[in-house]
């Protein structure tokens, strides 16, 4: 039977500290038909939690040169999970020919983060998603969307 006093304990833990650091990666999948591979991508966050919500900051090693300030983050802890929505200054992507460029006249997708910590709230695995296209079809919508995986692990 598992000890519902120490898995509060450690929520209140995590929750109750207001700044914190956590570095990771997320993954995507680049290519075409047959010919493709996962992008892994490390990434920094930090975050400034007030009553199980926060907002922050977060760069990576993929766009952090592209921009003058950070994307930013904001979300909640709810026991065991972690949500967050994450925005780009502005819209970034990567052209065909495998170079980075900015739009600076178009905003970047929401990107939705959902996560679980570990026993001990020191690590979290989740998925993200972002919706790049809808259209209305017929009496319902159409949406592209990319997806992939994150991990990332409490520094401080």
């Amino acid at each position: 039977m598992e000890d519902k006093s120490i898995i509060k304990k450690t929520a209140d833990t995590i929750t109750k500290s207001t700044n914190q650091e956590w570095k990771g990666s997320f993954t995507y999948l680049e290519g075409y038909e047959t010919i493709q591979q996962y992008i892994d991508v490390e990434f920094t966050l930090e975050i400034d939690i007030t009553n199980n919500s926060f907002i922050g900051i977060s760069s990576d090693s993929e766009s952090k040169d592209l921009f003058d300030k950070p994307a930013t983050v904001k979300g909640f802890i709810d026991e065991n999970k972690i949500s967050f929505v994450m925005n780009y200054p502005c819209l970034y992507y990567k052209d065909e020919t495998g170079t980075m460029r900015l739009d600076q006249s178009s905003e970047h997708p929401d990107i939705h983060y959902l996560g679980f910590f570990n026993d001990d709230k020191t690590q979290v695995n989740g998925n993200w998603e972002m919706t790049l296209r809808e259209e209305k079809y017929m009496d319902g919508y159409l949406e592209n969307i990319a997806n992939g995986e994150f991990e990332m692990r409490r520094i401080n």
